[in-house]
């Protein structure tokens, strides 16, 4: 069993990780700065996580699971809860983690995760299996509700759809201000947005829905 000291030095280098991989990537990070921001020495890393990447992956994930319970996919939702209230609250959810809390590390962690999925490296797919798979699910289990009889490929192409307009604000988010003043992903204007993309999938979803209804009958 690790001693409390041991624990101590683990929960440093998780906090020192966070601000060195928020501020430079994976690449650009190295261990002995780590350390030095955890007052641990250079052999810690590999004591605790194993290497420089498992710490990467170690922190990523605690990001999202620090999100995950400030802004819960389902929250006020209930078994009751319709199609329509379970989607909303699901694009609401993400768009507030985008958001963030003003901290700017977990900021920069959030664009270091939207790069992951748009630009995969070899340890997304641990990231995605242990912490972002339930989520995805989720959202094909939603899309489903409203597609009842389609096939899995239009599933998952409707779920990417609506991912698509939710990482935008965190991946353009430098430049929807400049093009698109409006369109800047504030506290203000979260509902606006979530409707917005709510309407935008929407008719998507009923266009789809149409087709479908079409050929059953031909």
């Amino acid at each position: 069993m690790k001693s409390t000291k041991d624990a101590g030095t683990k929960a440093r280098l998780l906090q020192a990780a966070r601000q060195v991989f928020a501020e430079r990537g994976l690449k650009n990070a190295t261990v002995r700065d780590i350390c030095d921001r955890a007052e641990a020495n250079v052999a810690a890393v590999c004591y605790h996580y194993g290497s420089k990447e498992e710490l990467y992956v170690a922190v990523l994930k605690d990001y999202i699971e620090r999100e995950e319970r400030r802004h819960p996919r389902e929250q006020d939702l209930t078994p009751e809860s319709t199609p329509v209230e379970r989607l909303r609250a699901y694009v609401r959810s993400h768009l507030l983690q985008i958001l963030g809390d003003g901290d700017p590390v977990d900021e920069l962690l959030g664009r270091r995760l939207t790069q992951e999925i748009i630009e995969p490296s070899q340890y997304f797919g641990v990231i995605f299996e242990s912490h972002c798979r339930r989520a995805h699910n989720l959202l094909l289990e939603i899309v489903r509700l409203f597609l009842p009889g389609a096939d899995e490929t239009t599933i998952a192409r409707c779920a990417s759809s609506i991912i698509g307009q939710c990482v935008l604000f965190d991946f353009a988010k430098e430049a929807i201000p400049i093009v698109t003043p409006e369109m800047a992903l504030k506290a203000e204007n979260i509902d606006t947005i979530t409707d917005f993309i709510m309407d935008f999938s929407l008719g998507g979803i009923e266009r789809l829905r149409s087709r479908l209804a079409a050929s059953a009958t031909a």
